[in-house]
């Protein structure tokens, strides 16, 4: 039996993409014969996964009794009248048991006779094969990655796909739709008990931020795309992977070195050493990779550290007059508002000096955050654990200047219109948790969690961990609510105390609406999400009513501005 696992699971065809015709399959009385592309075999754990198209079997057959596997039989102990991925089938092939299941998700087979390890790269050869019948084998290097999480039982790789089994040429294939490239990750997500968080987050990324250069770099990406997979090494059943390309040059279509640096890539590895959550500068040596808790990444032709330490030189010394009139000029301002609005929405603890990526397009233009490594967040910790709290507010030295610039077009009044623009329908609960109910359900469908104990036998499914998030959200949010927009008096740079009055009511409002200010003359301005003003008037001071008949149901922005100060407050009108 072994040999014949061995036989047809060896049956590969390199560097070639293969197209499987029909299902993959054939029928004859009550026993359907799969095609070996589509079979996958772990003999230790006597389980046999398969991943043509289920919905082809259903529609040619009334009833299984059994199934061609590679030219062996596998009995069914039970007639199975449809198939589904969401059940596991007892059979025997001769007198061995295996428990058959059916996937809709692609699978990667990994085959080395090296031991992989952290670094370097060894070869291994690669394929995937998704339902649709597409086949793309590669030879490739293959290592870990990661740092702490090379201490748990399950590991993420670094996949590099090459041309040959040595390694001196790479191969750029795309792979599930996603770029063409030949560095990727197989994320393991071991920490994640729904193995739900990192893709999620990547989404909402991608809905709140885009690159201010899309419109010159249509291709760039300012995040990564990803898709489940499930996993065999050395035809070991491995578990549900994600499949992710890798943040880059290539990926944000930085400019290339030219007799000099032109585009800049960081990475941050590390929240203790000063630089990366800019608290200290400390001295810099261009031999080294690493500096201040930064990894070097880009350009790879020379490390030279001056930009980015005269960055951060910037952000810890200089003067308020000085920090505040050129910060913009340093960082891209609305990814710094943005990405400090998607730290605290997640709660993305370990992301303030470390796990995030600081990029630069080209010479003379700002710097700009990317995120990166995102299982520790929606109420988890690093480790995993359900004991994030949703009343703290996340930072570092950067965002703590940012947030003392309360001037009219500084940092706060941004963040608090930002954050209401996108209260709207982007950061709501029930819009984040419809994404995690839909990835859920495709695992669920699918049969994921049962097979994840079954590679690693201390996993067990928590159905109860679903609606963690959900409760984690409602909480975090009403709390960023309170300090993004509600309490948020927007004032000079120099951070003189508020001497502006403004209170709105009722709130939510409909038909009408009462204004109340301090006794001095002002500006009662009210802007849409979009910063449109719809209402502006003048007033002495006092109280004042407002009609807002005409104004459509949606989030807004009432600003009051006097001579000595300026205060914003979120309207909701019903």
């Amino acid at each position: 039996m072994q040999e014949f696992l061995i036989h047809f699971l060896n049956k590969k065809v390199l560097f070639t993409t293969i197209l499987l015709t029909s299902a993959g399959a054939t029928y004859a009385q009550g026993s359907l014969a799969i095609d070996p592309k589509f079979v996958h075999v772990d003999s230790d754990k006597h389980l046999v996964l398969i991943n043509a198209p289920v919905h082809q079997f259903n529609a040619k057959h009334e009833a299984l009794h059994t199934l061609q596997l590679g030219g062996q039989e596998f009995v069914l102990e039970q007639p199975v009248p449809q198939v589904s991925t969401s059940q596991a089938y007892s059979t025997t092939a001769g007198k061995t048991h295996y428990t058959v299941y059916f996937t809709q998700l692609p699978i990667v087979t990994i085959n080395t006779h090296n031991q992989i390890v952290n670094e370097p790269s060894v070869y291994a050869a690669f394929s995937l094969v998704d339902t649709s019948g597409t086949a793309t084998q590669s030879a490739m290097g293959i290592e870990f990655r990661g740092s702490s999480s090379q201490g748990l039982p399950k590991k993420s790789y670094e996949l590099d796909l090459w041309a040959d089994t040595l390694g001196t040429e790479s191969q750029d294939l795309s792979l599930l739709g996603m770029r063409t490239d030949n560095k990727w990750n197989l994320q393991a997500m071991y920490t994640d008990q729904q193995r739900l968080r990192s893709k999620v987050a990547y989404e909402l990324w991608d809905e709140m931020n885009k690159l201010y250069y899309q419109d010159k770099e249509p291709e760039a990406k300012h995040g990564i795309a990803m898709a489940y997979t499930e996993v065999f090494v050395n035809d070991s059943y491995q578990g549900v992977f994600a499949l992710a390309e890798r943040v880059d040059r290539k990926q944000l279509k930085l400019k290339k070195y030219n007799k000099g640096i032109m585009g800049e890539l960081y990475k941050g590895v590390n929240a203790d050493d000063g630089a990366s959550t800019f608290v200290s500068v400390p001295s810099a040596d261009n031999s080294s990779p690493t500096w201040g808790g930064f990894e070097y990444k880009e350009p790879s032709e020379q490390i030279d550290w001056t930009n980015l330490q005269n960055f951060v030189d910037f952000v810890v010394n200089s003067s308020d007059a000085d920090f505040y009139s050129k910060y913009k000029s340093y960082f891209r301002f609305d990814n710094a508002v943005d990405y400090f609005i998607y730290l605290n929405l997640l709660g993305a603890a370990d992301n303030t000096g470390k796990n995030v990526y600081i990029a630069k397009y080209k010479p003379k233009e700002p710097y700009f955050y990317v995120p990166w490594d995102l299982d520790g967040t929606f109420g988890n910790n690093w480790q995993g654990y359900n004991n994030e709290p949703t009343d703290n507010l996340l930072s570092n030295g950067f965002y703590n200047r940012l947030r003392k610039d309360y001037s009219t077009t500084g940092f706060q009044a941004a963040l608090a219109s930002r954050w209401a623009e996108l209260r709207v329908a982007v950061i709501t609960k029930e819009h984040i948790m419809a994404k995690f109910t839909q990835q859920n359900q495709y695992l669920m469908a699918n049969n994921v969690y049962e097979r994840e104990h079954l590679a690693w036998a201390d996993y067990q499914y928590d159905a109860a961990q679903l609606a963690y998030p959900a409760d984690w959200l409602t909480r975090r949010i009403a709390y960023l609510d309170k300090v993004f927009i509600a309490p948020n008096a927007v004032l000079s740079a120099a951070g003189a105390a508020p001497v502006a009055q403004l209170h709105v009511y009722p709130n939510p409002a409909s038909g009408y609406l009462s204004v109340a200010v301090g006794p001095a003359p002002c500006q009662l301005t009210i802007r849409d999400v979009s910063g449109k003003v719809v209402k502006q008037l003048a007033v002495a001071g006092g109280t004042t009513t407002l009609a807002i008949n005409e104004l459509p149901k949606g989030l807004y922005l009432v600003s009051m501005t006097s001579a000595a100060a300026t205060a914003v407050r979120k309207l909701v009108v019903q």
